[in-house]
């Protein structure tokens, strides 16, 4: 399951990504909301989310003690996942309208 959640985090990551390169290179920073060039130069920081989770998780399979169970690791991925695609269907389809 760690697997599984962090591929989709990283998949919705790489999606986004590069649907934000081809946005700004194709419009240039006039045109686009003031914080979407930053971000463009900045975003392969949000790679670190996947492995990051996926050693939390790890560790929490790991230790198994409460806070840290696999079910509130695996909550965590699926709402970092969430957040992963927001951030794709942000770059898609908000900012193109």
């Amino acid at each position: 399951m760690i697997r599984v959640i962090a591929m989709t985090q990283f998949a919705f990551l790489v999606l986004g990504t590069v649907a934000l390169k081809i946005l700004v290179k194709a419009n240039g920073t006039s045109t686009l909301i003031p914080n979407l060039p930053g971000l463009s130069r900045n975003v392969f920081w949000l790679f670190a989310i996947p492995p990051l989770w996926a050693a939390f998780a790890a560790f929490c399979d790991y230790l198994k003690k409460a806070p840290f169970t696999p079910r509130v690791a695996q909550a965590v991925g699926v709402i970092l996942a969430v957040a992963c695609f927001l951030f794709m269907f942000t770059v898609t389809f908000w900012v193109n309208s």
